[in-house]
């Protein structure tokens, strides 16, 4: 996957200088274009009388893409700036399409009881997205993101497969170690054991059979570094080796190989995003 144009959801709250960040790495590190998009999110027409504060916000928004478009033409990037009024998930389809984004980037937020503006972005664009998110990024400036280390968990679904050849691309554009992980569930164990079995010899045949699968995508996708097979609950397992390994970026595929017909996102990527402790790559 080439990723020559780059599109920017700002809206200039606390995570914008964090999504600017990532955008302006990536872009400079990919040579790419890269165009800040910032909607005022109406459902309905506005009415009349909310239009002098519409332009406002407007002018207002302009001139804060002004400044951060200084900073990307001074590091040599083709930059560009969109402010739209309208709803938020045609907006940014309507943009995407316009400028023929490869790449959408996004800050994250969740909230308990419905979805979040991000999180229905996420589930509604089936496009390449890095999600900005975690502890990892909380004291990222412009010149300070580095990302030397990226995790791509696969299940050997069609979706895991996408994931890793974008990760093992991200893997050279940034001078970066990869590692690969396979997490099988253990309700997978539990479903091969009944009582006579022997519950070691079950794991280990397991193991030894993920590893063969591992071993072989791995190969098919031409990536010399060994993957790493762990059993439990995959998106907790995850977590846990990004943290133990000091992951910067997690790809993954969108769906994998127990999504159910018809979701946009899988249960385990929907997982990571709302949990995990640096950036994610979601691909479709």
């Amino acid at each position: 996957m080439k990723i020559k144009k780059i599109l920017a959801g700002i809206d200039f709250g606390q995570a914008t200088e964090k999504v600017f960040s990532y955008s302006l790495y990536f872009a400079e590190a990919l040579k790419a274009s890269l165009t800040l998009l910032y909607v005022i999110d109406y459902l309905v027409t506005p009415p009349s009388y909310i239009f002098p504060y519409i332009d406002k916000e407007k002018r207002t928004a302009e001139k804060k893409f002004a400044l951060l478009k200084k900073k990307l033409e001074n590091a040599g990037i083709k930059a560009g700036s969109e402010v739209t009024v309208g709803r938020l998930h045609e907006s940014f389809k309507t943009e995407a399409e316009k400028v023929n984004a490869d790449m959408l980037v996004l800050g994250f937020r969740s909230h308990a009881l419905r979805r979040s503006s991000s999180e229905k972005l996420i589930k509604g664009l089936q496009m390449p997205m890095l999600v900005v998110r975690g502890e990892k990024t909380d004291s990222v400036r412009n010149d300070s993101v580095k990302i030397r280390k990226i995790l791509c968990p696969v299940d050997f679904s069609e979706g895991s497969v996408k994931a890793l050849s974008v990760a093992r691309e991200l893997k050279d554009y940034f001078f970066a170690k990869l590692d690969v992980i396979h997490v099988f569930p253990s309700h997978i164990i539990k479903k091969k054991i009944n009582k006579s079995m022997d519950k070691e010899k079950v794991v280990k045949e397991l193991i030894e059979h993920e590893t063969g699968r591992l071993s072989k995508i791995l190969k098919d996708s031409g990536i010399r570094e060994s993957g790493k097979i762990d059993e439990g609950e995959p998106y907790k397992k995850i977590i846990s080796f990004s943290k133990e390994e000091d992951i910067d970026l997690i790809v993954i595929g969108a769906r994998g190989l127990g999504f159910i017909k018809g979701m946009i996102i899988g249960s385990v990527t929907d997982s990571l995003l709302k949990t995990s402790p640096c950036p994610v790559i979601v691909i479709h």
